[in-house]
This record gives C-alpha cells, structure tokens and sequence, in this order.
C-alpha cells in the first residue's frame, strides 16, 4: 500500500515538475500523427499539395481549363494522354501530304478563223495603145537603117541612121507624135535643137533639127498634136540637103523604125 503510494506520489511530484513539457510533447506528437494521417490519405486519392513552381505554373492557367479540388487547392483537370503508336491503328501515324490540286487552266479565247480567200490570178493589163500621127507633112526622104550603110551627103561617108529624114518647110511647126511627157530639151553639135517626149512602157519619141527655141518645157504634159517646135537648120549634119526633121523613135533603149507606129499615108 505504502509503495503504491509512494509510486503515485513519485509520479505526481514529476507531472507537477516536469507536467508542461510533458503536454508539450504530446500536443506535438498529435499533431505530427494527424499531419501523417493526412498526407497519406491525399496520396491515396491522388492530391497533394503543389510545390512553389506548380503554383507558378497554375497562375498561368488559362480560366477556360477545367480544374479539381483537393486540400482546398486546385489543378487542373487531368488530360488523357494520347495512346501509344499502334494501339489503334492510323493512330499515330503521320498524315499524307496532300499536293494541292493545280488551278484550271484559263480557258483560252476561241479564235474562229477566218476563211481563206482564194487568190485571184494576177492577169496584167496591157496599157491603153497609143494613136501617132505624123509630125510633119512631108515624105521620107532618109530610111531607118541600122543594117545597111547609106551615104550621107553631108558627111560624105556611107553610116547607119537611127531615124528617118521626114521634108518640111523652114518653120513649119513640129507635132507631137503621142501622147506623153516632155522629157528632155538639149542642143546636140549634130543633131542641133533636140527634144525628147517620153510615152510611157519605155517609148520615147525624138525630134532634132529644130529651132533654137522650142515651144515646150521639161516636164509638160503634151498630148497628141501639140506643138513641141518648128523646123530649122540646127543640125551640122543636115546642112548639105534640103530642110527637113529627124524623127526616131525609141523603145527600151533601142531605135526602131518610126515607120512601124505611125499611120499609113
């Protein structure tokens, strides 16, 4: 009995001493053992408490993300991760890349052609014939001759004539042959006072043994009739017969009788 209360006593007296600390460590214990409870019961159902960059990085959490509570905090929801290549089949897998279909082509502007026109033969048409007439009233008293000498009095030698020698009256008025162009006018130390009318297709028509001064100018028009000069005694080489005026007639260069365009008589 005694030692029973000597161990009550005993224990009284250390509670009393020592009873504040005792309490003290208790109250820690406790509360260590509820913390623990606590911390283990969050990891079962999968919260716990965020450390100082989780809670950095839901400060940046747009508001429209879903979130769970847990511990008065929240999270955000859990997303589902994807499943692994192969699970599913395509799953995964990278998409075929799909060239852009090339646009139309314009549509070109139809062009009817046009229909061919045949051409038409170009057939030439033949200039209208000139009329000639005499220059003079006279007679051929000297034949065109290119093949066969004749004698010229003047010279005193036998030589070709590229004309023909038609009489005429001192001053008797020289026509124009055709009609035409006057072409030249020039004084010749044989041939004298010279005028030259061009008719067209490379005929020309020439006049010497004229007066000094003829009636027309270079470049007139003259037509068939019209006086061009009057019969003189220019020519050196026509000074040993009668008067008379040297007629030729050119084509393409070449004298040829004048005999072979103008009118019979």
């Amino acid at each position: 009995m005694n030692r029973k209360e000597g161990f009550f006593k005993r224990t009284g007296d250390f509670l009393a001493g020592q009873g504040f600390y005792i309490v003290l460590i208790l109250c820690v214990v406790v509360i260590g053992a509820s913390a623990w409870a606590m911390l283990a019961n969050t990891r079962d159902e999968g919260n716990f408490l965020p450390v100082a960059g989780e809670l950095e990085d839901r400060a940046q959490l747009p508001p429209s993300v879903p979130t769970q509570g847990g511990m008065g905090h929240e999270r955000p929801a859990a997303v589902p991760r994807p499943p692994e290549a192969g699970a599913f089949p395509g799953w995964g897998e990278p998409e075929e890349t799909v060239s852009p279909s090339p646009p139309p082509p314009e549509e070109q502007p139809t062009v009817q052609e046009q229909p061919t026109v045949q051409e038409q033969p170009v057939v030439a048409v033949e200039p209208e014939a000139l009329q000639f007439i005499w220059p003079v009233a006279g007679w051929v008293e000297v034949p065109h001759s290119l093949d066969q000498l004749i004698f010229d009095r003047t010279m005193g030698d036998w030589r070709t004539h590229a004309g023909i020698d038609i009489t005429a009256d001192l001053g008797e008025q020289v026509l124009a042959v055709a009609n035409g162009t006057v072409e030249q006018i020039f004084h010749d130390d044989l041939l004298g006072t010279v005028v030259v009318i061009y008719h067209g297709n490379g005929l020309q028509s020439l006049y010497a043994n004229l007066m000094e001064v003829p009636l027309v100018t270079e470049g007139q028009w003259v037509s068939m009739g019209t006086p061009v000069g009057a019969v003189g005694g220019t020519a050196l080489a026509k000074s040993g017969v009668i008067h008379h005026l040297h007629l030729e007639i050119i084509e393409n260069g070449e004298t040829v009788d004048p005999l072979l365009f103008l009118p019979e008589r």
